[in-house]
């Protein structure tokens, strides 16, 4: 869950704690104020007093904006903080030439990588019309109560994507931020999945609720018996979140949500129960907080199968976050212990964002990737990486090791495709984990079809033979009856076609080789042979 990067103006405040009633008109000190993009300050396009913020866009600024640091307000406000929701509104002009939608926006900060990540409110307002606005307009949004983490440093502003190509000054005045104040405990919330008295998978759950106007976070809890929580205890700011364990299926489970706040929990709230079956769901969807700015996996390549899922992309954009390809199954053979993995991904263009691919594939089959060697690539010292590129797309290659003892069956991977620093040494350890959600990153989930490698035997022949050997189209078999089936596998254990019984099979678009052919019999066996197409 990775940052496109920006630069910013002043320094950094050290955490949200703040209860905000506070005006930006730019005039005098720019007090807690910051900066993405290369602002400055204007004596002629104002809307109050004498003096307006003002960007200008081009080519090489098309995303960027002014913002409240919201730590900075409070040393100077002295205000308490209580997680309640923000209405936020600004007004601007604009010079000729520029298009683009004008946002409401929170930042977030990231102390570990000194980044910040942009997160638009609402719909914005469009600037369609290449003219000048002379006239002030106003763009108005809330954050609701429940958005920000009081661990983490935020600012609130103002935001304009603009029209790739477009160019001009964007001109803000008056920003201001509001946030309400709780003065009574917040209502109950109910769960939306699981609810009372339903069955799910087992495996890695999400769950998901409605938020309510007055809590700023909420408590869940989980057990096993009624009342309990060795399951989950747990604090979320939000509308769901993932389990971090694996449920077992065919099992009852108890769980409880409270709404909370700064003047109390919510009182009466009822547990629920819930059982899992003997399905084996993983974590997900997973979600972006950009949606709009997502860097897509333009194509995967594992065992010898391509799925091109966003070939034609380009750049970042609005794309599936994330990505159910689970019919798409890549054929494994037990004769091997190591497959070549090809990630084809999107980017910005931007020598200033590196990119990175990590791996996940549930080889035990209990609905989570935490076992020992289910993680691939996720950590700094194993990372599937490229850094400062502006190629596009990047190509990532790496080798995913099966593990010792591996049951045959079908399998769960998921890939997960991110932005990170361009600076390898930066790195965070873990880089990835499989069920955290996403920013300018996407996700993929495929099916591993792990099975027997057969090998020829001259008891399966017994019997039965296939002509001319080596042939150059048609193969015959001298015995199709009880025969359910035929596949033919290339050498490496990829399936190439599957046919029905015949006593001659056309393969005359196969390539030169040699092949594996397998007979599937109705009673459950199998008989294989070797054939060379010339």
């Amino acid at each position: 869950m990775k940052k496109i990067l920006f630069s910013c103006l002043l320094a950094l405040g050290i955490g949200v704690n703040a209860q905000y009633d506070f005006t930006e008109n730019f005039e005098g000190d720019l007090i807690g104020m910051g900066q993405f993009g290369g602002g400055s300050l204007n004596s002629v396009n104002y809307c109050s007093a004498s003096t307006s913020g003002a960007i200008t866009y081009s080519t090489s600024v098309t995303r960027s904006g002014w913002f409240a640091q919201l730590a900075e307000v409070s040393d100077y406000y002295g205000q308490t903080g209580n997680g309640q929701k923000i209405n936020v509104s600004f007004s601007y002009k604009k010079a000729a030439g520029l298009t683009g939608t004008l946002y409401v926006m929170y930042a977030e900060y990231d102390e570990e990588e000194g980044s910040w990540s942009i997160f638009p409110v609402g719909n914005g307002v469009a600037l369609t019309s290449a003219a000048s606005l002379t006239s002030c307009n106003t763009v108005t949004a809330t954050i609701p109560a429940g958005t920000f983490d009081p661990n983490k440093s935020y600012g609130i502003g103002t935001w304009l994507q603009a029209t790739t190509g477009t160019s001009g000054a964007l001109y803000i005045d008056d920003l201001i931020v509001k946030q309400d104040i709780a003065t009574s405990v917040p209502a109950c919330t109910a769960f939306t999945y699981p609810t009372n008295g339903s069955t799910i998978p087992g495996g890695t759950v999400g769950l998901t609720w409605p938020t309510v106007e007055n809590a700023a976070s909420y408590k869940i809890t989980i057990g096993t018996t009624s009342g309990a929580s060795d399951v989950l205890n747990t604090t979320v700011i939000g509308s769901s979140t993932l389990l971090n364990v694996a449920l077992p299926t065919n099992s009852t489970y108890y769980a409880k949500i409270v709404s909370s706040n700064d003047v109390g929990d919510a009182v009466g709230c009822q547990e629920i129960s819930f059982s899992t079956n003997s399905l084996v769901s993983h974590c997900g969807p997973l979600t972006s907080s950009a949606p709009n700015a997502i860097a897509p996996i333009k194509s995967v390549t594992f065992a010898g199968v391509t799925n091109p899922s966003d070939a034609t992309a380009t750049g970042i954009g609005s794309y599936p976050v994330h990505q159910d390809f689970k019919s798409i199954e890549f054929p494994v053979f037990n004769n091997v212990t190591s497959v070549p993995l090809t990630v084809l991904g999107g980017t910005n263009g931007s020598a200033a964002n590196g990119w990175a691919a990590s791996v996940f594939v549930d080889w035990n089959n209990d609905g989570d990737f935490d076992d020992a060697g289910e993680q691939y690539f996720n950590t700094f010292a194993t990372k599937l990486y490229v850094g400062s590129v502006t190629s596009n797309p990047v190509t990532l290659n790496g080798n995913i090791t099966i593990p010792a003892g591996t049951a045959i069956g079908k399998k769960t991977m998921r890939i997960k495709y991110n932005f990170q620093s361009p600076n390898a040494t930066t790195l965070n350890t873990p880089l990835e984990s499989a069920c955290s959600n996403m920013i300018n990153g996407q996700v993929e989930d495929y099916t591993i079809d792990y099975k027997e490698f057969m090998a020829v035997s001259d008891v399966n022949k017994k019997g039965v033979s296939v002509y001319p050997n080596p042939f150059t189209d048609v193969l015959n078999i001298s015995d199709v009856k009880g025969v359910r089936s035929v596949s033919v596998n290339d050498i490496s254990g990829r399936e190439v076609k599957t046919l029905a019984p015949a006593t001659e099979l056309n393969l005359s678009n196969l390539k030169a080789g040699l092949y594996i052919v397998n007979l599937k019999m109705e009673d459950g066996s199998v008989k294989t042979f070797k054939a060379i197409k010339k």
